[in-house]
Order: structure tokens, then C-alpha cells, then sequence
């Protein structure tokens, strides 16, 4: 039990989970309550602020993930002084930009009602929306620089325990806007506001822990230029991975025939796969400090290992989360929003089975963005995001919600097949074979799993009657019916043996 909690790892990914698992119910309660307390359209409205805000994430230059690169490569090399000269200059750099991504939003408050196919009265609240936004920005973005540090320095598990407090802060804050009957603007302030707080306990753990001196805004540009031109390639990148996501509302709202209206189904749908991303995605950032030594010290070996390991032991992850809700999608909907949201089930499954195959590439990503070759990436991903906005934007007002699910699924497979025709051979030097094997073993069971419960037929339980509480029973039998002989026949074909838990490292 105690190799366990010093499991790095192991440690990271059990807070993770718990922060994400809160997040999820925090969305789980919101979305039907809030829906129910605003309306479809006035939720659209929230969804579509959010979405704004979000996109504009990619001022951050790259920085998040080059930041953590270099912090945990001086670390490693004992350079205690220049992480200091350059944390604090990217203090200086967030607040910068905070300011661009403030006049951005204003802007954007003031004559952006053309760009958006909603009604004036709409706009108006979208509006004050916008402002909230501007006002916490600056607190949202300095907090960035603090969970750069705790990152490079392993110190993922306060950070993911700091965000289950906020979690809990938002769980809070819904009961409360239901009960006393709050205004929409009232509730996105309160929202927003929790967010930015985390400034202060990240601020504090970096003084105790001496990975900064001081708060003073630093001016060490050419100590920091290292770090900006690393993060320029990843900016690039990220540029396109962003447009990709977060305009996927934006077009919905802009094309299709029901802007509000067909975001908010959108939301609707996106809260299980966007569960299944938070708390997959979250090897990203485990891994990425790990990786950077390894690339560092050229231990082709050690990469190897990292490789067909995390790649296995993540797909197997990344199938308990999604195969229940594929089997259960139908009784999801139902219990979460409402029969009559049903009819989203089969987008709901594409979606959720484009995260499935996209989540295994996390261990090979850390590699790549270690490696810091990225320009056949940036490239690819360019175009490939380019064309799936245009086919999401041609296909909105014949599919609606389905079109940005199908365009996004057509973005994700393009990227895989990236890194198997390119990065995992002539880069990592890995077995393409073996890393897609890698991938399969654990799924063709968890499919097989899959078959033997749809042989069960549940539509002759009947035990209720057809309402909320009968899905939720449906939900968790097939759930558990799918869980246990996928336990099984992982453990029984040693696709994953608890020593090899244990000694993760």
C-alpha cells in the first residue's frame, strides 16, 4: 500500500480521477438542472461564452507544455536559479497576455453580434457574459505559471486536489442557483470566480516549496527566449488542435438552423466524452515530465518500455471508461436529459469511440512533444483542421449536432495515421506492429466483452416503470455485465498483472 502512495503514477492518476470524477458530476447535476431553471437557449448561451473564452486559450503560445519541459529538465540538472529568472519572467509574459485576451473579449462583448445566429436579447446576455470573463482574466492566466512549476516538479497530485475542492465549490454553487432561483449572470460570476481563486493555493505551495522566491514580475528575456522559441512549435500546434475543438460550437451556432439550440444539444452530448478526455487526458501531463528525461539522457530502451507499456495499460483504461457508455448510451441520455434527447445516442457512440482510438496515442504524444520535432505535425494537423471546419460548416444544417462530431472524428483519425506512417518509426524508433497491438488486444476483448452482454436481453427487465431511476438500474447492470468479464479476460491473457502496477515508475 505504501509503494502505492509513492507511486508517482499511481498517485497522480488516483487524484486526477477524483478531481475529473467531480468535474463530471458537477457537470452530470448542472447541465439538466441549469437547463431546466434557463431554458435550451439561454444554456446555449453559457456554452457558447465558454466556447469564446476557450478558444482564445491558444495566446498561451505553447508555454504550458514547453514551460514543464524545461522546468523539469533544469530541475533534473540542478539549475535551481534559472527556473527562478524564468518563472518569473513568465509572470511577466501571462500578464501580457492576459491583457490581449482581455481587449479580445471586449471586443468581441461590443461588436460581435453579427458573427453569431442568436437574438439580440441573446446577445445582450452573451455579452455580460463576455465582461465576467474579462474582469477574472487576469487571475485565470497567472495561475498558469504557478501549475507550470508544481508540474515540472511532480507535484501533480496537490494540483488535482486543489482542482476537487473547486469542483466541489461549483457542486455548491448549482444547489444554490436552483434553490434561491439565481440569474444566469449571477451564476456564470459565481462560476468564473472559482475558477480564478486557484491562483492563491498554487501561489502558495510554489513559496513553500521554494520553486519561486518572489512575486515579482520578472524580465529575464533572454534566459526565457529558450523556452518561447520551444514553445512557438507547440503554439502552432496548438493553434490547430484549439480550432479544431473549441470552433466546433462557434460553426454549430454560426450554420446550423438553430444556433442555441443545436449548441446546446452539442453540450448535451459532450459531457461523457469530454469525462472520458479529462481523465484519459490527464497522462499527458504525468508523462510528459518522465519523457523529457528520457529523451534527454537517450535511453532508447527506457523509451521502448514506456512506449508498448503505457500504450497498453492506457488503452485498457480508456475502454472501462468508454465501453459503458457505449452499451448504455440510450439509458445515458434518458436518465441525464430526458427521453427526448435519445435520438443523440448514435452521435454520442461515434463520439465516444473517436476518443477510444485517440487516447491510446498519449504515451507516443509525450515522446513526440519531448522530441520537440514537430513541424511535419504542425503541418498535418494544419490542413487536417482546415478541412474538418469546412466539412463541419457543410454538413450543420443537414446533420446539426452530428455534423461537428463526424468532422472532429475525421480530424482525430487523420493525426493517428500520422504517427503510425511517420513518428513512431523514423522518430521513436518503435514498432508500429507492436504498438498497434498494443492497442487492439485490450479492445478486441473489451469488444468481446461487449457481444456476450448484448446477448443479455435486458429489454424484458422491466422491474419499473420507464422512467429516470429505470435507466440509471439499465445503466449500471450493463455497465457491471460488461465489466467483469472484461476484468477476466484482461487479467487471465496478463494484459495487465498487478505486479506491473505496482512498479510503475
Amino acid at each position: 500500500m505504501a509503494s502505492l502512495r509513492n507511486n508517482y503514477y499511481v498517485n497522480s492518476f488516483f487524484w486526477s480521477t477524483v478531481s475529473r470524477i467531480l468535474s463530471a458530476i458537477v457537470g452530470l447535476f448542472s447541465v439538466p438542472l441549469l437547463l431546466g431553471l434557463y431554458g435550451k437557449a439561454d444554456y446555449g448561451i453559457l456554452a457558447l461564452a465558454t466556447s469564446c473564452n476557450g478558444y482564445m486559450s491558444l495566446l498561451d503560445l505553447g508555454m504550458n507544455t514547453g514551460a514543464v519541459k524545461f522546468f523539469s529538465q533544469w530541475k533534473a540538472e540542478g539549475k535551481v536559479d534559472l527556473i527562478h529568472k524564468v518563472s518569473g519572467t513568465n509572470m511577466t509574459f501571462y500578464f501580457i497576455i492576459s491583457g490581449i485576451n482581455i481587449l479580445l473579449l471586449v471586443l468581441l462583448a461590443l461588436f460581435g453580434e453579427p458573427l453569431f445566429n442568436i437574438t439580440h436579447e441573446q446577445f445582450i446576455t452573451l455579452r455580460e457574459c463576455l465582461f465576467i470573463l474579462a474582469i477574472f482574466n487576469i487571475f485565470s492566466w497567472e495561475t498558469t505559471p504557478f501549475q507550470q512549476l508544481l508540474q515540472a516538479d511532480k507535484q501533480i497530485a496537490f494540483t488535482m486536489k486543489i482542482q476537487s475542492v473547486s469542483q466541489i465549490l461549483k457542486l455548491v454553487l448549482v444547489g444554490l442557483t436552483i434553490w434561491m432561483k439565481l440569474p444566469l449572470i449571477t451564476y456564470f460570476f459565481f462560476f468564473t470566480g472559482i475558477v480564478a481563486i486557484l491562483i492563491i493555493p498554487y501561489c502558495i505551495k510554489c513559496k513553500r516549496k521554494k520553486l519561486v522566491l518572489d512575486l515579482k514580475p520578472k524580465i529575464y528575456w533572454k534566459e526565457f527566449k529558450v523556452v518561447l522559441t520551444f514553445s512557438l512549435a507547440i503554439f502552432a500546434l496548438s493553434l490547430f488542435q484549439t480550432t479544431a475543438t473549441q470552433s466546433r460550437p462557434i460553426i454549430l451556432s454560426i450554420f446550423s438552423q438553430n444556433g442555441a439550440e443545436t449548441v446546446a444539444d452539442f453540450r448535451i452530448v459532450e459531457v461523457f466524452p469530454s469525462f472520458v478526455i479529462m481523465l484519459s487526458g490527464v497522462f499527458g501531463g504525468i508523462f510528459l515530465p518522465r519523457t523529457s528525461e528520457m529523451v534527454a539522457k537517450h535511453d532508447q530502451n527506457a523509451i521502448e518500455n514506456f512506449a508498448y507499456k503505457w500504450t497498453r495499460l492506457t488503452t485498457v483504461i480508456v475502454n472501462v471508461l468508454c465501453f459503458p457508455i457505449i452499451i448504455g448510451a440510450n439509458d445515458i441520455l434518458s436518465a441525464y436529459v430526458g427521453p427526448q434527447y435519445s435520438n443523440l445516442s448514435i452521435w454520442l457512440i461515434i463520439w465516444i469511440l473517436t476518443v477510444l482510438c485517440q487516447m491510446h496515442t498519449t504515451p507516443g504524444n509525450a515522446l513526440v512533444l519531448s522530441y520537440g520535432k514537430t513541424k511535419l505535425l504542425v503541418l498535418v494537423t494544419a490542413l487536417d483542421c482546415i478541412f474538418s471546419i469546412i466539412l463541419n460548416c457543410a454538413l450543420s444544417k443537414t446533420l446539426g449536432v452530428g455534423s461537428a462530431i463526424i468532422a472532429y472524428a475525421v480530424y482525430v483519425f487523420i493525426i493517428i495515421g500520422l504517427y503510425y506512417v511517420s513518428f513512431y518509426k523514423k522518430l521513436l524508433g518503435l514498432s508500429r506492429k507492436k504498438l498497434f497491438l498494443d492497442f487492439l488486444h485490450p479492445t478486441l476483448i473489451a469488444m468481446v466483452s461487449l457481444l456476450l452482454c448484448l446477448l443479455i436481453p435486458f429489454e424484458e427487465i422491466s422491474f419499473w416503470s420507464n422512467n429516470r431511476f429505470y435507466h440509471l438500474a439499465m445503466l449500471f447492470i450493463k455497465a457491471v455485465c460488461w465489466f467483469i468479464p472484461y476484468v477476466i479476460m484482461i487479467f487471465a491473457f496478463k494484459l495487465v498483472t498487478v505486479k506491473e502496477i505496482k512498479n510503475a515508475r
